[in-house]
């Protein structure tokens, strides 16, 4: 027999079905482009929303193997650390970028050439490009909802681990880290699992640019972007849930 999901863990079930809702609408609307266009131009969207997923099935992850086995006659009574949760919270660190990094889609929108022709009053050339921004819109604010979301949940399991002043210390570095794995990954097209599939060359990648001024610069101005919009996720929620 299934053992009963703890209950602080199933207050997560409804913010994850309406993420799911808000990620199939996403689908929809790439669907909706390539029966319209026959161009699958922004297919790579899915590939990277389904990445930006992945930090946040991994903290709900943490959070239940940190629940499983503590006492739970109050909703705040403190968790237990447990073997894993370390390296759990390394590869959720190391996959979180993809989700921010859905924000740089939209330089795909800029000079693109050999719009695909449309056989309709309404479908110009014009309005494609209308659609096309709401569609990466869309799929930026999603994907980057959903990493800050698991940022709020893996911050309130280190709290809850009576380490308040470490859970803000973890914020501020998932937020630098989070900028430079933007950088890596859109300039020098690195990806999250390369550290397992080509570790010294992508430490040797990784380490070079910390000299690099403009990747020091660009990293810096998004992990700022990050933080700031996490502020407000993270002061909502509280306020929200106290309120």
């Amino acid at each position: 027999m299934m053992k009963e999901i703890p209950a602080r863990v199933r207050t997560y079930l409804p913010l994850t079905r309406a993420l799911l809702i808000s990620s199939a609408g996403c689908l929809l609307m790439v669907v909706l482009r390539i029966l319209l266009t026959g161009s699958l131009r922004f297919g790579f969207l899915l590939w990277n929303l389904f990445l930006a997923w992945i930090p946040y099935l991994l903290c709900l992850l943490i959070r239940r193997i940190a629940i499983t086995g503590a006492p739970v006659a109050t909703a705040a009574a403190p968790l237990r650390f447990r073997p894993g949760l370390a390296a759990l919270g390394l590869l959720w660190l190391l996959f979180y970028p993809n989700a921010p990094y859905i924000l740089t889609d939209f330089i795909h929108l800029s000079g693109m050439p050999g719009r695909t022709p449309l056989n309709h009053p309404l479908l110009t050339e014009n309005a494609l490009l209308w659609y096309d921004i709401i569609l990466n819109a869309a799929f930026a604010f999603i994907g980057h909802f959903i990493g800050l979301i698991s940022l709020v949940i893996l911050q309130r399991t280190i709290r809850d681990l009576n380490r308040r002043g470490l859970s803000w210390l973890m914020v501020v570095i998932a937020s630098g880290l989070g900028g430079y794995g933007i950088y890596l990954g859109r300039f020098e097209r690195l990806n999250s699992w390369d550290i397992l599939r080509f570790p010294l060359f992508t430490l040797r990648i990784g380490l070079l640019n910390l000299f690099n001024l403009k990747a020091v610069l660009f990293s810096l101005c998004f992990a700022f972007f990050i933080f700031l919009t996490y502020l407000l996720v993270y002061f909502f929620y509280e306020t929200a849930r106290k309120a």
